[in-house]
């Protein structure tokens, strides 16, 4: 079999084969097979748990790790291959070891992954806190021991990483994650000098404001500040631009200019609204081509004052990008609902709403975040109906005027008639050991329950092993596995359904928002983290903040969930409710006047 070369202790045979070459000779030759095969992982690997082929580097490279350790250990000389092929991976000195075989086999792109990926996939929270602990270890022997001469170009680290950002999956571990992204960060300004720089310009105001001026921002009456939005994520149907289009476009342009920038080419958006967006803001976005020295150069030719990352460690270019200072204030929101991490990054725009009320000072709240927490009173998003977007105003659904376009019904779609839908379409990231435990309680309660899980992203091996023994082999049969599919079926799904299930404790934020545009009820449990707290916030704002919706316990999550889908006057009474409150969340224009003052009152 192919993954054979994995068990070929390749260091001996090539020394037995070129007997005459010299030591360093020998090195390069190893170095030389050693990137040969690891570029061909995939298609060397003995892991079971995904396609190989075809799974995306982020989700597959956990599971090659072994592997990785098999090969560097064989392309290693005796004593060390004995302590590698231990495969230690706990222990701290045991990864020492490995990295400084990893840099004698000069493998950079190796090493960006497996010491700075977080795994999507962990079994349990015993796991989970070891993997961090020693992740945090590694980061302070990097920032200590890192060689001085070992520096990463911009091309390198774009390869490695592939279009992801290493530590993204941290933000589902529900924890205070400032140190682990501050330190992670701090070592990327270390092993990648090219990422620092500071505007010349804004540097300049600095210098002149501290001889002759308070402030950095010049008396600018009348003048209007340049504000630009910089992400990747609007160039399709995202939350990130579900988010914030109602922002951008109800920005009060007598006081702003606007721009928008991104690395994707005006001709690959992609999406209903995506394409409605680019659209309108063609004559305002900045195409920053494909590195950072091209990026820094089209933003400085703009001068702008403020620069907004609505989602910074989600794609890799614009998060890169955010280490610069290319405007004198930078600012972060909730499309990523996690700190950034980043020292340039100034401000965290998030609302009182969906920040946790159990945490009485404001103080307690910024551990959360290494920019300032800045808390609106308003939710901070002008958020446009689902249904209005995607189906009223989608002309290739309503092409016949006669009969306008309606969704199927349950039946149609292969329902049972007296079944009870439970809907959860989210990433598989999304679904712990403790909510896997909650969802296999519903199934118990209610027999005729469906539960409608998403396996549009790859669930490992392990991962669907764990679901089916956590749910029972019995009730498997009641998971509808939905593959991936277009807004319109998406939604026709969400309204179908009986109930929709807030995962915990990293819940959702337009999946709620879909919900309740259809008025159905969603469960939640909410966490003390913003990114568990939307549903309970929209409920709030709602007026349905004692809705039998938001529960204590996993326990009373099942309960009342199957409740509420058995129960139909229950349900539509809550329906009633949702249906009376909505109008609140939908298009609220107090976040779009907060935007503007707070936007204008900086500096």
């Amino acid at each position: 079999m192919q993954f054979a070369y994995l068990d070929q202790y390749i260091y001996k045979i090539v020394k037995n084969r070129y007997p005459t070459l010299s030591p360093e000779e020998i090195g390069t030759k190893i170095r030389i097979i050693f990137k040969q095969l690891i570029n061909g992982i995939r298609d060397i690997t003995s892991t079971p748990e995904l396609d190989t082929r075809n799974t995306p580097m982020g989700f597959l490279f956990q599971h090659l790790k072994p592997d990785i350790v098999r090969l560097v250990a064989n392309c290693s000389p005796p004593g060390e291959r004995d302590i590698l092929s231990k495969c230690m991976t706990s222990s701290l000195d045991w990864n020492i070891r490995l990295f400084k075989n990893l840099v004698a086999l000069d493998a950079k792109d190796v090493i960006i992954w497996y010491f700075l990926q977080i795994p999507y996939y962990i079994e349990n929270y015993k796991e989970q806190e070891r993997i961090r602990g020693l992740y945090i270890q590694l980061l302070d022997y990097f920032l200590s021991s890192w060689p001085a001469n070992y520096t990463i170009t911009e091309e390198e680290f774009l390869f490695a990483s592939n279009e992801t950002c290493m530590p993204y999956a941290v933000a589902y571990q529900n924890s205070n994650n400032t140190e682990l992204l501050a330190k992670y960060h701090q070592l990327i300004r270390k092993i990648a000098p090219w990422i620092n720089y500071y505007s010349p310009r804004i540097a300049e105001a600095i210098l002149k404001s501290r001889v002759d001026k308070p402030s950095i921002f010049p008396d600018k009456k009348g003048i209007k500040k340049r504000i630009c939005f910089i992400t990747d994520s609007f160039a399709t149907d995202s939350s990130v631009l579900r988010d914030r289009i109602g922002i951008i476009g109800k920005l009060d342009r007598e006081r702003f200019d606007v721009y928008i920038a991104g690395f994707v080419p005006v001709a690959a958006y992609r999406g209903i609204l995506a394409d409605v967006f680019i659209k309108k803001y063609k004559a305002v976005y900045i195409h920053l081509g494909t590195s950072l020295a091209a990026a820094r150069r089209h933003l400085e030719a703009l001068e702008l004052d403020i620069i907004i990352y609505p989602d910074l460690g989600m794609k890799v270019l614009p998060t890169l990008l955010a280490y610069s200072r290319l405007a004198k204030v930078q600012i972060t929101t909730w499309g990523h609902s996690e700190t950034s991490g980043i020292d340039t990054i100034d401000y965290y725009v998030s609302s009182q709403w969906f920040e946790s009320n159990s945490l009485e000072l404001e103080l307690e709240l910024q551990k959360g975040y290494t920019e300032k927490l800045i808390l609106f009173k308003s939710l901070g998003t002008y958020y446009f109906s689902p249904h209005t977007i995607f189906i009223d105003n989608n002309k290739a659904l309503n092409q016949n005027l006669t009969h306008p376009y309606k969704f199927k019904t349950r039946v149609e779609l292969g329902f049972p008639e007296d079944s009870h839908l439970y809907c959860c379409l989210q990433t598989f990231y999304k679904i712990s050991p403790e909510f896997e435990t909650t969802l296999a309680r519903i199934l118990q309660l209610d027999r005729d329950g469906i539960l409608l899980l998403s396996n549009g992203f790859p669930y490992c091996q392990s991962h669907l092993a764990r679901l089916h023994k956590t749910i029972g082999y019995d009730n498997i049969e009641r998971v509808r596995w939905i593959p991936a599919v277009d807004k319109t079926a998406f939604l026709n799904l969400v309204a179908i359904s009986h109930v929709c299930l807030d995962p915990f404790p990293f819940g959702g934020c337009n999946t709620t928002f879909e919900a309740f545009d259809y008025n159905i009820p969603v469960i939640t449990l909410p966490s003390e983290r913003l990114h568990g707290r939307f549903t309970y916030g929209l409920y709030g704002k709602m007026d349905m903040a004692d809705s039998e919706c938001i529960v204590r316990s996993a326990e009373d999550y099942a309960q009342i969930a199957a409740r509420i889908a058995i129960n139909d006057k229950l349900r539509h009474k809550i329906q009633r409710a949702i249906e009376m409150g909505k109008s609140r969340i939908f298009q609220e224009r107090d976040s779009v006047d907060e935007w503007n003052e707070f936007l204008e009152g900086l500096g």
